[in-house]
């Protein structure tokens, strides 16, 4: 039919085993060789803790360390975190992309994104341009550097050793920061990840000279 028209569709579904929840991948390889990629997840009828984010993660090796987007910025912002920063173009080293909070969290993000690119010094690279706005990070940590989860771990951000390559997420969102108060107020529910379905689709193409 018309996908078949516009490119070769390929489709994996998943089951998240420990939750027994339903996760498809559709990747549509068009023809001009770029890639458009769905991901979906349907948690219906289960009980859940709330999503921190819904988006994907890739490495990409460390000399497409030149970063352009269009979206909110220069500084890193978060769907309850925005009204400083601006929808533009901008431009940045990956490496500049780590705020250095005292202690490492969280960092890096940009909201209401239609495209990025990271490219090395003779301007080859990747492009990843969302279907709808999408949000995203590329940083030389990955969260699991910043935060060992359950465990306390003390450190601070010099703490923190770089990665050599790059860390990039595609989110269609996470969880808004929150911070009405320092102990554990969440977020305004607008900023929260609460409904049972999410899909969003972006597109990968590679820039060549």
């Amino acid at each position: 039919g018309e996908k078949m028209e516009k490119g070769l569709p390929v489709k994996i579904e998943y089951i998240l085993n420990d939750i027994q929840v339903p996760y498809t991948i559709e990747y549509l390889i068009l023809n001009d060789a770029s890639i458009q990629v769905t991901a979906s997840i349907d948690m219906e009828g289960k009980s859940l803790p709330e999503l921190p984010r819904f988006g994907m993660r890739m490495e990409v090796n460390r000399n497409y360390d030149n970063l352009t987007y269009y979206g909110r910025g220069p500084e890193e912002n978060y769907i309850d975190r925005w009204t400083n920063t601006f929808v533009g173009k901008y431009e940045s080293k990956v490496a500049d992309q780590f705020y250095w909070y005292s202690r490492p969290q969280e960092t890096g993000n940009k909201t209401d994104v239609r495209w990025l690119t990271l490219t090395d010094k003779n301007g080859v690279g990747l492009e990843v341009t969302g279907v709808q706005p999408i949000a995203f990070s590329a940083l030389h940590s990955a969260p699991e550097d910043l935060d060992p989860g359950l465990t306390r771990k003390l450190q601070h951000s010099i703490d923190i050793l770089p990665r050599k390559d790059i860390i990039l997420h595609v989110d269609l969102k996470q969880r808004g920061v929150g911070g009405d108060n320092s102990w554990g107020e969440l977020p305004h529910r607008e900023y929260r990840m609460l409904d049972k379905k999410y899909t969003y689709s972006y597109t990968l193409k590679l820039i060549e000279k």
